[in-house]
């Protein structure tokens, strides 16, 4: 069986900074387009990932950078009732941003492993698997 890998918004920030865990991301790019298995992102990541993206460098540059993420081997997931209300128990039982709730909702339920270098998925323990990235 293939693994699959759903990737948190900061994975995909360090990719396109060619920050600390960059390669790995690219490693597991090469994999996905080799193996034909799409890394996994929320729409909602998606979506933090423009904002985070905009705020620093401004739209034009924001909205080239999504484009360029758009040729990924990334299927985007839109958000459904049962990942919105996996988030929630998420977010109640382990304290976690609501954004980072989504994606560790979408590894749960696709039984994939959740790739970030975000701390704060350690309040969920053993959960979910986690690909820790180096932090930046």
């Amino acid at each position: 069986m293939t693994k699959r890998y759903v990737l948190d918004a900061n994975a995909v920030l360090s990719f396109v900074n060619d920050e600390p865990g960059a390669s790995r991301i690219e490693q597991l790019i090469t994999s996905a387009l080799r193996e034909h298995n799409p890394l996994l992102l929320s729409v909602i990541n998606w979506g933090e990932v423009f904002y985070i993206s905009w705020t620093r460098r401004g739209e034009e540059p924001a909205r080239r950078m999504m484009g360029s993420i758009s040729r990924f081997p990334l299927q985007i997931v839109p958000a459904d009732v049962e990942q919105i209300s996996k988030a929630a128990e998420i977010k109640s039982i382990h304290k976690i941003p609501y954004a980072d709730a989504i994606a560790a909702a979408l590894a749960e339920l696709r039984q994939a492993t959740l790739v970030t270098s975000d701390r704060d998925f350690q309040k969920l323990g053993h959960r979910i698997q986690v690909l820790w990235l180096p932090r930046t």
